[in-house]
């Protein structure tokens, strides 16, 4: 072990899973950012994992606990640190989340290298996705799919740009998946209603079009609904983990600019893909791992192996980093070779 960093805090999960952290910790040159499940934000010393500077979402801006605590990874954008807090008036949790109200703060915006506020911005309540800045239109542009739906904002300023609503009317949904964007699409997907939406952005980015919704159809014909895995996109399609629950969970390959689903491969439990040389690694929750080339005609598998260091839930997603394979399961990280040293 090079280094530990812990600090104490307050946190019980309300449907009984474990405390925590949900956030991916963010590497930005000699610096490591935490995000608690609780709300607090660490910067740490790379080499070292001093502490540099800590500030408390909660105690801020305050927000209501969401299903799982705090679970959007942060991002940093120039010399900001873009943070989820879908920050809400003071007061007793309401019986039904969908009463809650937001108060501005759904993103905040930190100096990276001192912790404070450069603004806060946006009425939106905080999701389990995480924002994204990518570039629509020549210009850079910030999105976040929110808790109600996707908000696109001017990373430097907190400006909002456009949002379009997506989400179950159902108490118990969230939106976790990122949105996958190409060109000027935007494919958002969940699992607990709706489905997914492929968006059109505008030349002036004041708003969308709908290229393909799965809003009016049947729950069994959605195109695509990712639980907590975010999509990969390849030649005009896209892979993912289809399914609310473990048993309906299937990979599929969906025709990006119609909706078309080209294959499905039922029964493969929910998964994480990770995208790597023409093929897709994906990692199922009970920690088996498949490889299958990325093929729009077919479900062409290419290799099974079922780890025996895992253990359910393996819900993070896998890290292949010069041919180390980094993997997750409940209470333990392993690494695998898969490219021996010669």
């Amino acid at each position: 072990m090079i280094w530990q960093f812990d600090y104490e805090f307050q946190y019980e999960d309300y449907y009984g899973y474990d405390n925590g952290p949900r956030c991916s910790p963010v590497v930005d040159g000699d610096r490591v950012y935490t995000y608690g499940v609780e709300g607090v934000i660490h910067c740490l010393e790379q080499k070292t994992g001093k502490r540099l500077w800590k500030f408390d979402t909660k105690q801020n801006y305050f927000f209501q606990q969401n299903f799982f605590g705090v679970g959007s990874t942060p991002i940093v954008e120039g010399e900001l640190l873009l943070v989820a807090v879908g920050g809400s008036p003071k007061g007793p949790r309401p019986a039904d989340l969908r009463d809650v109200q937001p108060n501005g703060s759904g993103i905040l915006a930190l100096d990276k290298k001192t912790g404070k506020v450069a603004y806060a911005a946006l009425d939106e309540l905080a999701s389990y996705s995480s924002p994204t800045v990518v570039t629509l239109h020549g210009q850079r542009t910030a999105l976040y799919f929110s808790r109600a739906g996707l908000v696109a904002f001017e990373a430097a300023t907190g400006k909002k740009l456009f949002s379009y609503p997506w989400r179950a009317k159902i108490q118990e949904s969230v939106n976790a998946s990122n949105p996958v964007v190409v060109g000027d699409l935007i494919l958002l997907t969940e699992s607990y209603w709706p489905g997914a939406v492929c968006l059109k952005v505008k030349p002036d980015r004041t708003g969308v079009t709908v290229v393909w919704s799965d809003l009016e159809k049947d729950r069994e014909d959605r195109s695509l609904a990712c639980h907590w895995n975010t999509p990969i996109y390849h030649d005009g399609y896209v892979y993912g983990s289809s399914g609310r629950h473990t048993p309906e969970g299937d990979l599929r390959c969906v025709s990006l600019a119609t909706g078309e689903v080209k294959w499905k491969e039922k029964r493969t439990t929910r998964s994480s893909i990770l995208k790597v040389d023409g093929h897709a690694l994906a990692l199922t929750e009970q920690g088996e791992l498949r490889l299958f080339k990325l093929n729009s005609e077919k479900y062409d598998e290419k290799a099974r192996w079922e780890s025996p260091d895992l253990e359910y839930p393996c819900w993070a997603p896998p890290v292949l980093s010069r041919g180390l394979l980094y993997v997750r399961g409940k209470n333990r990280l392993v690494c695998y070779e898969l490219i021996p040293k010669k």
